[in-house]
C-alpha cells in the first residue's frame, strides 16, 4: 500500500514538471538598448518554462553592468543589455552557462 502511494506521488510530480515546462505565454517584453550599451544574445536550447526564465533573468540582474536581461522561451535566446565599460562579454557568457545548469528543465 505504501509503495503504491509513493509511486503515485512520483508520477504526479513528474506530470506537474512536464506540464509546467510545456506551457508558454506570449513574449511581449522589448529589449531596450541605448547608444552606450552593448547587446549580447546567447542561445539556451534547454530553456522551456517560466522557472528557467526566472533563474537566468534574476541571476544576470545581480551582475554589475547588466541593465536588462530577457530570456525569450519561444526563440530560446537570452538577450543581455550591458555596459561594456563595466562588464566583459566573456564574464556574461560564463555566468549564463552557470545559470543554465541551474535551470529546472535542463
Amino acid at each position: 500500500m505504501k509503495n503504491n502511494w509513493i509511486q503515485s506521488a512520483v508520477l504526479f510530480a513528474a506530470i506537474l514538471v512536464i506540464a509546467s515546462c510545456n506551457q508558454l505565454k506570449p513574449e511581449n517584453r522589448i529589449v531596450s538598448v541605448q547608444a552606450s550599451d552593448s547587446l549580447l544574445v546567447i542561445r539556451l536550447p534547454n530553456a522551456k518554462c517560466e522557472n528557467c526564465q526566472k533563474v537566468v533573468e534574476s541571476g544576470m540582474s545581480k551582475i554589475d553592468g547588466v541593465k536588462q536581461t530577457v530570456l525569450n522561451l519561444h526563440t530560446k535566446e537570452v538577450s543581455i543589455v550591458y555596459n561594456p565599460n563595466i562588464v566583459a562579454t566573456v564574464e556574461l557568457s560564463k555566468n549564463v552557462k552557470i545559470l543554465e545548469t541551474q535551470m529546472p528543465c535542463n
